[in-house]
């Protein structure tokens, strides 16, 4: 395998030189970027070791109006939403752990139930603020109690900042431009180092993306997320071209 600026097979060493099997895959690189146009705030309300699924439910529910209450207050704009995706309620044993990291049983076979509350808005700089109002009202809420078996508790995640669906498609499709004429600008170099006949593009992959949201991490300095200056889209495009055997870079 040898380098020069692309990725080149060869099948044929000798002592004199590289013989090239007839062929080079040749790999394109594109990226765009572009300033987030919202952030998501989401919480996930828990309800464990219960006797009975209704009381599960109605303790869940409880806890969510109150934090969904302060996610529909920043609903500014046509694009800004709050959803609530509720899960399955299941019978299990549910475990805990102890002072000193062990693992124990916290309740067996009783009842869990689940809540995934989503603010997805275009108030970015708000971020912080939210993040306040909804841990003051998790309050004695957040986390698992470990001396207590019934209980309905809410976990923070990390905001995370995104681009909108039509806005990442056309980021998609200006990156897999890019990663065309990366990858024939790269081609253009090889042909410069070979003289080769019979030049055809014989095989095109799948394009590979990567990227749209990034998780904001908590700065201490400031006591809020800190807003990425922007969101970005790679892709990954790799190309055959064949031609006929030629001896080349002695």
């Amino acid at each position: 395998m040898n380098k020069f600026s692309m990725v080149i097979a060869f099948s044929v060493l000798t002592q004199a030189s590289f013989a090239i099997d007839g062929s080079v895959e040749i790999l394109g690189r594109g990226t765009v970027e572009k300033a987030p146009e919202f952030v998501e705030m989401q919480v996930r309300v828990t309800s464990v070791c219960y006797d009975k699924p209704v009381l599960a439910q109605e303790d869940n529910t409880k806890l969510a109006n109150r934090i969904l209450e302060v996610m529909k207050a920043y609903v500014r704009t046509e694009k800004d939403k709050v959803l609530a995706s509720g899960g399955h309620t299941v019978r299990q044993t549910e475990y805990t752990s102890d002072d000193d990291g062990q693992s124990k049983i916290l309740c067996e076979q009783k009842w869990r139930t689940n809540n995934v509350l989503t603010l997805q808005t275009e108030d970015m700089a708000s971020a912080a603020k939210i993040q306040e109002k909804i841990v003051e009202t998790l309050a004695a809420e957040e986390g698992v109690h470990q001396g207590e078996k019934q209980q309905t508790y809410a976990e923070l995640e990390q905001p995370a900042f995104a681009v909108y669906p039509a806005s990442y498609s056309e980021m998609k499709k200006e990156a897999q431009a890019k990663a065309w004429f990366d990858a024939l600008g790269q081609f253009k170099g090889f042909l410069e180092q070979c003289k080769l006949q019979n030049v055809r593009l014989a095989k095109i992959s799948e394009p590979e993306y990567f990227g749209l949201a990034k998780s904001a991490p908590l700065n201490e300095e400031v006591g809020g997320p800190i807003i990425p200056d922007s969101i970005s889209v790679s892709a990954n495009w790799k190309f055959v071209w064949t031609f006929d055997p030629t001896p080349c870079f002695r």
